[in-house]
C-alpha cells in the first residue's frame, strides 16, 4: 500500500471518528432539544432515543478505530500475524451492537410506535428505514464473519510458512 493511500485512509478514519464525536456531543443533543421544543409529545422519547443514537455512533467509531488498526497492520506487513483477530472481532461486536440497536428500534416502532406531528408517512418511513438498517446490519455481520474466517486461515497459513522457513 503506498504511503499516500495509507495517509489518506488514516486521515479519513480519524476524520470519521472526530465527526462522530462532534455528532454525539453537539448535533444529536441539539436535534433532540429542537424536536421536543417543536413537538412536546416527543419528550418521553428524547433521552432513550438520544442514548441509542449516541451508542450507535459509538459503534461506528469503534469499527473505524479497529479498521484503522487493521490498516496499520496491513501497512506494516503484519496483517496475517497473530494479533489481527481481536480487531476483526471488535468490528464484529460493534456491528452486532449497532444491529441490535437498530432492530430494537424497529421492534419498538412495530409494536408500540412513536407519535408523529403530522399524519404523513413519517412513522412508516422510520419503520422501513430501521427494518432495512437491521437487514443491512445482519448482512454486515455475515461479511465480518467471513472476514474473520479468512484472516484466521491466512494467519494459520502464515504461521505454518514461518515455521517452514
Amino acid at each position: 500500500m503506498s504511503r499516500i493511500v495509507f495517509g489518506m485512509l488514516a486521515l479519513l478514519i480519524l476524520g470519521g471518528i472526530a465527526l462522530g464525536l462532534f455528532a454525539q456531543v453537539v448535533i444529536l443533543p441539539g436535534i433532540a432539544a429542537d424536536e421536543v421544543r417543536h413537538f412536546p409529545p416527543y419528550e418521553p422519547y428524547r433521552v432513550p432515543l438520544l442514548a441509542a443514537g449516541i451508542a450507535f455512533i459509538a459503534c461506528a467509531q469503534v469499527s473505524l478505530a479497529a479498521l484503522g488498526a487493521l490498516v496499520f497492520r496491513a501497512q506494516a506487513g503484519t496483517f496475517f500475524r497473530p494479533g489481527t483477530q481481536p480487531w476483526v472481532i471488535a468490528i464484529g461486536a460493534a456491528v452486532g451492537v449497532a444491529t441490535l440497536l437498530t432492530g430494537g428500534f424497529f421492534l419498538y416502532l412495530t409494536f408500540v410506535g412513536i407519535p408523529m406531528p403530522d399524519e404523513d408517512m413519517g412513522e412508516l418511513g422510520l419503520w422501513m428505514a430501521s427494518g432495512l438498517g437491521s437487514l443491512v446490519g445482519v448482512a454486515l455481520l455475515g461479511v465480518v464473519f467471513v472476514t474473520h474466517r479468512l484472516v484466521e486461515r491466512g494467519t494459520d497459513a502464515q504461521t505454518e510458512l514461518d515455521g517452514v522457513l
